[in-house]
């Protein structure tokens, strides 16, 4: 395989792992304010429900951060040597993983602060 291929390899990969993160943000964030919503509906009690969160705020700028990440690194790895790219491939792989440890954290935490 050439410098070429595997460039092109790991931008597939990053690129599909970007998609693959918007889907599930999308699919959890619906799943949860859809699940607020018929509990209120079945609630007899006349209170404030909140549908939209931390997740639809706080976690959609968390979101989009990862997001740039990935796009920074799409482009390096277009600039780059191999042994570079593959750094960056890395690097960029580590940073996502990292980040999105950290949402979970702070999205579990949210729930006691409300």
């Amino acid at each position: 395989m050439d410098s070429y291929d595997k460039k092109e390899t790991w931008k597939q990969n990053l690129s599909s792992m970007k998609e693959n993160l918007q889907k599930d943000y999308d699919f959890k964030t619906i799943v949860q304010e859809e699940s607020k919503l018929f509990s209120a509906l079945k609630s007899t009690k006349q209170e404030y429900v909140i549908f939209s969160d931390y997740r639809r705020n706080e976690g959609r700028r968390r979101f989009e951060d990862v997001k740039d990440l990935i796009d920074e690194a799409l482009v390096k790895i277009d600039c780059c040597e191999s042994e570079d790219a593959l750094l960056v491939y890395f690097r960029t792989l580590k940073s996502v993983s990292q980040q999105t440890r950290w949402a979970k954290v702070l999205e579990s935490l949210s729930k006691y602060s409300q």
